[in-house]
């Protein structure tokens, strides 16, 4: 039997990083996603517990009035899910159903072995009801219309808000020419993605989307390098603003992981340690000193790889739900990168 592990769901994104420049960033695109994953596995895991109860209720001495009451508690959950407008209120949808998904299959495994019946048998009865249900299929295949439509969204629009950069900066005297073959071959990379996603496969579509984020980055780099001549006050105030965005997916995802667990090892204190060196950053350059601002930026910089350190250490040591390892694995990528565009040593 299936257990619904969502809590945390990791739907890599298309573009996860801010197109080059100032403009807006990307759209955050995903609560439909998870909206149509979560209705996915809300289908599969309701055909799954209908049919433990059927296999159960036969067998000698049986009880199954807990597990028919949360079965009833799971499927008067389901139909919230389309009117969750936030990642938080999704998350916590998901836990609710999780955690009646995970009462059921307790008491369902407490019957079987109970009352003479086998975990395999039950588990070849489970598995027969989702692979009959039709609806398992549309909701299948909702998802990954839905994940389709958001990452080639994402994808757009990053190529056009960092073909918008590259011409303000060519209007205003930068060389661009040796760059811009860069996003040209960042944008023949569509087909491949679209092809991956077409193909509804979590291995080929994830390798895609970070084929993509590497390339994007590629791209960035590139970017960063022509603008050089920016005043450092300015490259300063850059690192800063980008430090903030990096410390609010990181507290994101400490929010996340202590709801799950009970230690996350130095993540914690070292994100702490991070918003400290970063207010002080800002009041440094607020005030002027761009020595000590300068400073600053190198200790954020150590923290980024302290943070990317404690992240994978979590992904290799902790038992984690489905996809928040690589969650996390990725969380640490990005800091790596983030901390090798401060420079210095």
């Amino acid at each position: 039997m299936g257990i619904l592990c969502l809590a945390l769901l990791a739907i890599v994104l298309c573009i996860p990083v801010q197109a080059a420049g100032t403009g807006p960033s990307v759209p955050d695109n995903q609560v439909p996603v998870q909206q149509a994953y979560l209705a996915w596995m809300a289908e599969e895991t309701d055909a799954e517990m209908g049919a433990a109860v059927m296999y159960v209720e036969p067998l000698p001495g049986a009880d199954t009035s807990t597990m028919i009451s949360l079965l009833s508690d799971f499927r008067n959950a389901r139909p919230a899910i389309g009117s969750m407008a936030s990642r938080p209120d999704l998350e916590n949808l998901t836990r609710r159903m999780q955690e009646i998904a995970t009462r059921f299959n307790e008491e369902t495994k407490n019957q079987t072995l109970a009352r003479g019946g086998t975990m395999k048998d039950l588990q070849v009865q489970t598995g027969n009801a989702v692979d009959r249900n039709p609806y398992v299929v549309m909701k299948k295949d909702a998802y990954w219309a839905t994940r389709t439509t958001r990452q080639m969204e994402d994808f757009d629009l990053w190529v056009m808000q960092t073909q918008g950069t590259l011409n303000t900066l060519q209007a205003q005297g930068y060389p661009v020419a040796e760059t811009q073959p860069y996003l040209d071959r960042f944008s023949g990379l569509k087909s491949e993605l679209k092809s991956s996603l077409d193909s509804k496969d979590f291995d080929r579509a994830d390798a895609a989307a970070l084929s993509v984020r590497d390339r994007s980055l590629e791209v960035t780099g590139r970017i960063q390098d022509l603008q050089g001549q920016v005043p450092e006050d300015k490259k300063t105030g850059f690192r800063i603003d980008e430090a903030t965005r990096v410390i609010a997916l990181a507290d994101r995802i400490n929010n996340q992981l202590t709801e799950q667990i009970l230690d996350i090892g130095a993540a914690d204190p070292v994100l702490l340690k991070t918003k400290d060196d970063l207010r002080l950053a800002q009041g440094a350059l607020n005030g002027g000193q761009m020595g000590l601002a300068s400073s600053y930026l190198l200790l954020i910089k150590k923290d980024y790889n302290d943070l990317a350190a404690a992240y994978r250490d979590i992904a290799v040591s902790t038992s984690l739900p489905e996809g928040m390892a690589d969650v996390l694995n990725t969380m640490a990528i990005t800091l790596g990168d983030t901390a090798d565009r401060i420079g210095g040593s």
